[in-house]
């Protein structure tokens, strides 16, 4: 690198399960005319320079390219509303400044979101060290970096500045953007800052995976069980029937095991149990009428809805890959509106064999025009999991009501419901299996 406090922040572990992309943000103290011809190696989208108007004696090397942007990280109006005597540590200086300087740190941030994404961020100040510390240090947090690991980049430049022996002002030790970033915390995390802030999802995604390579372009649902409780549903019409002929429903053999329709199994067990006056036709009539008055205020499961909406805020495919018939998937879509919501949606009485077999996820992926390596499945069932990951996709479980997380544990994660994680976390957690895929 060009200046003393320069540095690549690629390599650092994620708890995603890999590193930080390389070449993708540097960090440094000013630039100067003989930093350019390294700089120019370097083939950097955007050059962000943070510093003040009243720090500016000479023109920067790089004015007037496209790449440089100069944002000051200080806002001059709120600065003069500023209380010296209220910020008695740098960490209360820094922790102050994350809010009263927020105009100006939208900015900051919306540029490096918005800037070439195959191409190097470097973002500098004066000494790199005080606003180019807080703006990584956002950006590694938002990565997944250990705070342990931010809080050692951020002190290694004291040491390439030399004044590790100076007052704590000067000085970049640990405790000071820790307790930076526990401010964060208490405003509601880093998502939460930068929304604060004013950045789109896309722009925070955006932000996260300039460091975390994610390279997922499509998310395809299962339809019963997990885009909507039809599971509940049945099993109530069919106990709802049993207690009819004044019986109870055993569940222990209920579920097939696979995605195909045992309807008339069902039928059996149940004209078996009840004797020669059972009639098939009236049960039949009854059962489906009283499914139908419990599908009257069923909607999708909590947190998918807002899946769908950041998958497409995002720019990702996003498709149905079913079992069931495409009359029975549509008309409930059709119900709640959001038939619109899938770019295709695929269906049992497309395919020949049911999951566990992949076919209809290939059939899916195909349509959508991805490999399975950039796809992700959603799926309530060990069948559902096992054929999506058959078709080599990542498969997220969230189990329905009558699966336990056990059973799910082959998927490559498990939730109890979708809004345990936000759909940008999700799309981070997908991160080593494409990565490895694809070495």
């Amino acid at each position: 690198m060009w200046s003393p406090n320069a540095r690549d922040v690629g390599g650092l572990p994620t708890r995603y399960g890999v590193q930080t992309r390389p070449r993708a943000v540097v960090r440094s103290d000013s630039l100067d005319a003989a930093d350019l011809a390294a700089f120019e190696a370097l083939d950097a989208g955007l050059v962000l320079d943070l510093r003040s108007d009243w720090e500016i004696k000479q023109p920067h090397p790089l004015e007037g390219t496209p790449a440089y942007q100069r944002i000051p990280w200080i806002d001059p109006e709120a600065e003069r509303l500023r209380d010296a005597d209220a910020e008695p540590r740098l960490v209360d200086v820094y922790r102050n400044s994350l809010t009263r300087n927020a105009a100006h740190i939208g900015r900051i941030f919306a540029a490096i979101a918005d800037a070439p994404a195959d191409r190097p961020v470097v973002v500098h100040c004066k000494a790199g060290k005080d606003r180019t510390g807080l703006t990584i240090a956002v950006l590694l947090d938002l990565a997944g970096v250990p705070r342990e690991q931010i809080a050692a980049d951020y002190a290694i430049s004291e040491v390439h500045l030399g004044i590790q022996d100076g007052p704590e002002f000067t000085r970049t030790l640990p405790e000071t953007i820790l307790g930076s970033l526990e401010h964060l915390d208490e405003l509601g995390g880093v998502r939460a800052y930068l929304s604060w802030l004013g950045l789109s999802a896309a722009q925070i995604h955006r932000l996260a995976t300039r460091l975390v390579p994610v390279e997922v372009q499509a998310i395809v649902f299962d339809f019963d069980g997990l885009l909507m409780d039809t599971e509940t549903t049945m099993v109530e019409s069919w106990r709802a029937e049993w207690a009819h002929h004044g019986l109870e429903l055993e569940l222990d053999s209920f579920w097939p095991g696979h995605g195909g329709d045992i309807t008339e199994d069902r039928y059996a067990i149940l004209a078996a149990a009840v004797g020669t006056d059972f009639d098939r036709t009236a049960s039949h009539a009854r059962r489906l009428a009283h499914r139908e008055r419990l599908h009257a205020e069923l909607d999708f499961r909590p947190g998918i809805r807002a899946w769908i909406a950041t998958a497409r805020e995002l720019g990702l495919r996003v498709a149905i890959a079913s079992s069931s018939p495409r009359k029975w998937v549509v008309g409930h879509l059709e119900r709640v509106g959001a038939v619109d919501l899938f770019d295709h949606i695929v269906t049992g009485d497309e395919v020949e064999t049911h999951k566990p077999d992949p076919a209809i996820y290939e059939l899916a992926l195909q349509r959508l025009g991805v490999p399975g390596s950039s796809a992700i499945a959603v799926e309530d069932t060990a069948h559902g999991v096992a054929a999506a990951q058959a078709a080599d996709m990542y498969a997220v479980a969230v189990p329905n009501p009558f699966v336990t997380a056990d059973a799910v544990a082959e998927a490559d994660l498990v939730l109890g419901s979708a809004d345990e994680l936000l759909l940008t976390d999700l799309l981070l957690s997908a991160a080593p299996k494409v990565s490895t895929s694809r070495n």
